[in-house]
């Protein structure tokens, strides 16, 4: 039996650019004489339409095409994700045609942070498919029913952390593309497979889109394809680029000479080229000659354009415009903050005078702490980098670095533990006041925010110090470094922590769309801004607080 595979770029609201580009599919596959063709989950409409599900008309219309398709099935099986509209219930189905006639699966309501569930009612079709001496079971995701063959529908956005992988005889197909919902960007990370006994037949690379025939006699196996995070993000910048902003507007880049900016300017250069790209270095009286210079280097590697000036002068004249305002005493953070909004308002203007887009700098432990200034740096378009830790930032400017052949991301900038000891050649630093260094403690605290939310409670995180757990784990050599063994100084260092990401929570709705990469991302959350009762976190404070020193 052979089966045409559509791993579909499935544009969200382009209804008929989908249903036409699908009918190409079916026609190619009639031509080489295939038994079977499979398109994704919500191959019509796309996953994440928020809002426009509740619009019956909108629901109407995409339901429409499922007729013209099921009309193509007379000499072809047809296989695809689409919805079903019936008095003001809606519901996500996979269908599968055969000479006009159909089978029907409902995908049932899931909880995972990526599903856009609520919006579709349940309802209980599980039917078996007979069809060429085979039987076979539509399913959604990764669920598998007894049969002869699973064909699987997805919709699954790339997750750092869950890598789909199958057992028994699936034919697995995801959509590829950009998506996006509220404040969430994501990259549907295909990766569409046949999977024969446990064992891969054959695999589309991830996030790539595209046709294969796929022969089901043939039994030659291959190994499973690795993800690429460097690939998916290039492809989620492109489809945003493409898609929202129309694929020819400048990128603005502050280059601050730091890591965050670097990693920016490089993927964005390696997504859209270096004549999309254009950085601006915006230094005070508090750079350094060192950041200075890699923003400039980084700049000439790159070969984007780049302009260079100093801030201070209109940092002076806010501070002169605020003395005439009676405020005599500009220092500390209202200071630093009128520095990161003098930039963004530069950054802004620049835009405006390019017809480009700014793009947000922030990593992931930045967005937890709400370290960044509101209309300062959390401007921009996107924040590409705002689902990544800082040590994750690390191993992806390796990775660009070998992609360029040659060092475009400053590697004076990557953190490193060794012997016991985090090392920085540059420390990260905002740069606001003379010496400053971020107070972040790196890895340490890009641990607690990769997992606290994911796979970790703060009251199992909490347990673990204090029944000497934590100490087995890698974390625990970090935590040493950082003088974290003494319960005192970790006590106030969690205090500070949560307290912090909890009085900044509010900056998370106003930051700029995140680039989603993982299911605790913040622009998933849905969080509630205020107090809280933090008695049974107290307790277990207190409890380490008594302990002594290891």
């Amino acid at each position: 039996m052979k089966i045409a595979i559509v791993t579909m770029e499935v544009k969200s609201m382009c209804y008929k650019e989908n249903f036409d580009y699908m009918m190409e599919m079916i026609e190619r596959a009639k031509q080489d004489h295939a038994d079977l063709i499979v398109f994704p989950q919500n191959a019509i409409s796309g996953y994440y339409l928020g809002d426009a599900w509740k619009d019956p008309e909108t629901c109407r219309y995409i339901e429409s095409f499922n007729a013209p398709l099921i009309q193509a099935s007379e000499d072809l099986a047809i296989v695809w994700g689409n919805i079903k509209y019936r008095n003001g219930k809606l519901f996500n189905c996979a269908f599968f045609a055969y000479q006009k006639e159909t089978h029907m699966r409902v995908k049932t309501k899931e909880t995972h942070a990526f599903a856009q569930d609520e919006a579709f009612d349940e309802l209980n079709i599980n039917s078996a498919i007979p069809y060429q001496n085979q039987v076979f079971a539509l399913n959604f995701g990764t669920k598998l029913q007894l049969s002869d063959w699973n064909i699987n529908l997805d919709a699954k956005p790339y997750d750092l952390h869950n890598e789909t992988k199958f057992s028994g005889n699936v034919i697995y197909v995801n959509a590829v593309g950009m998506q996006n919902v509220n404040k969430a960007v994501m990259m549907m990370e295909g990766g569409s497979a046949v999977v024969c006994e446990g064992k891969y037949l054959w695999q589309m690379t991830h996030g790539e889109s595209g046709y294969a025939l796929v022969d089901l006699s043939q039994k030659t196996f291959i190994q499973p394809k690795q993800r690429n995070l460097l690939v998916l993000l290039k492809q989620a910048i492109k489809g945003f680029d493409e898609q929202i902003l129309g694929g020819k507007a400048p990128w603005i880049v502050g280059l601050s000479g730091g890591l965050d900016s670097s990693v920016s300017a490089a993927l964005l250069v390696s997504a859209l080229g270096k004549n999309r790209v254009i950085g601006y270095g915006m230094s005070s009286v508090n750079n350094s000659e060192q950041t200075k210079e890699n923003a400039r280097l980084e700049a000439k590697r790159l070969d984007i354009a780049y302009h260079e000036g100093s801030i201070q002068p209109l940092v002076d004249a806010t501070n002169d415009i605020l003395h005439a305002y009676g405020y005599n005493q500009i220092k500390g953070l209202a200071l630093e903050n009128i520095q990161a909004r003098v930039r963004g308002h530069l950054l802004s203007g620049f835009a405006s005078l390019v017809g480009g887009v700014v793009v947000n700098n922030g990593n992931k432990v930045e967005n937890a702490l709400g370290y960044c200034t509101l209309y300062g740096d959390a401007i921009g378009a996107i924040g590409i980098l705002g689902d990544l830790t800082k040590v994750q930032l690390f191993d992806l400017a390796k990775q660009l670095n070998g992609e360029f052949q040659k060092e475009v991301v400053p590697t004076n900038l990557l953190g490193q533990f060794i012997d016991g000891r985090v090392i920085f050649d540059v420390a990260p630093t905002a740069e606001l006041k003379t010496d400053q260094k971020d107070p972040m403690k790196w890895f340490y605290h890009d641990y607690l925010v990769d997992h606290l939310g994911r796979d970790l409670t703060i009251t199992e995180f909490l347990n673990q110090y204090l029944f000497g757990s934590v100490w087995k784990s890698e974390i625990g050599e970090i935590m040493k470094f950082y003088h974290l063994d003494d319960p005192k100084v970790f006590v106030e260092d969690f205090q500070w922590f949560y307290r912090t990401a909890k009085r900044n929570s509010f900056k998370h709705t106003q930051v700029p769309l995140i680039l989603t990469l993982t299911q605790n991302g913040y622009a998933l959350r849905k969080e509630v801004q205020g107090s809280m009762d933090l008695s049974q976190i107290e307790k277990l404070l207190d409890q380490i607080n008594q302990l002594k020193k290891s």
